[in-house]
């Protein structure tokens, strides 16, 4: 799957990052939120972003219907290891989280958990990916460091058959 950037540049997610993603929508009432990291690489001499990887919840994050907090130690090592293994081609480009709703929109919870990390967080870019999974959707923004807001990369809609 491949969105465009403002800046004309290209960001590609991987098959296997998109099977793992949507394996975690919330289809039944009973599913709760969840989320990870999105990791890759930045294209050299271009805009242009891969993001062939992607974390998932692990047994010390917690997790309702509407929330889901990362641990934070264990997503650093997480980093840390795709870095180290990568020999430091591999890096942090952003987060993703499942919303139970057909198209995701962002909650006034996620842009401000969003600007949280966007000023906080320490990385290679300018800017940050966010994902949101939806039941029939997925939706892609980019926060760039020092904006106030997320623009929404363009709308490459996913449909998804149940």
């Amino acid at each position: 799957m491949t969105f465009t950037r403002q800046s004309g540049g290209r960001i590609r997610i991987s098959d296997d990052a998109i099977t793992i993603v949507l394996s975690y929508r919330q289809l039944r009432p009973q599913d709760p939120e969840a989320g990870g990291m999105l990791l890759g690489r930045l294209i050299s001499e271009a805009d242009d972003v891969v993001i062939d990887s992607v974390t998932v919840p692990g047994p010390t994050d917690r997790c309702s219907r509407f929330a889901f907090f990362r641990d934070r130690k264990r997503s650093q090592r997480d980093v840390t290891r795709a870095w180290s293994e990568s020999a430091a081609t591999r890096v942090y480009l952003g987060e993703w989280h499942s919303h139970p709703e057909d198209r995701p929109e962002p909650s006034g919870q996620d842009l401000k958990n969003w600007r949280r990390i966007s000023e906080r967080s320490k990385y290679e870019q300018n800017f940050l990916l966010f994902l949101i999974v939806g039941r029939k959707a997925l939706r892609l923004w980019e926060f760039e460091k020092g904006r106030n807001q997320p623009v929404e990369l363009q709308r490459e809609m996913l449909s998804i058959q149940r």
